[in-house]
Parts: structure tokens; C-alpha cells; sequence
């Protein structure tokens, strides 16, 4: 039963770790988007 817990909580952090990295990627990605890009879609 140990192995059980030990092995959902490897996969469980595995698992946030990726999603951790991946909301931050994406938060690095938009950061690089030009201001006034923005600004044009608010006009439209």
C-alpha cells in the first residue's frame, strides 16, 4: 500500500510540475506580444 501512495504522489507532482511550467511558458509567451497589438483589438 506504501508503494501505491508513494507511486500517486511521484505521478501527482510529475504532473503539477508540468502544469506549473506550462501556465509560465504560456505567461513568457504573452509577455513577448507587442502592447499595441493589443490596443487594435480593443478598437475594433
Amino acid at each position: 500500500m506504501k508503494k501505491l501512495l508513494k507511486f500517486l504522489l511521484v505521478v501527482l507532482s510529475i504532473f503539477s510540475t508540468f502544469l506549473i511550467g506550462f501556465h509560465f511558458g504560456q505567461e513568457k509567451e504573452k509577455a513577448r506580444i507587442p502592447k499595441f497589438q493589443d490596443d487594435s483589438e480593443k478598437t475594433l
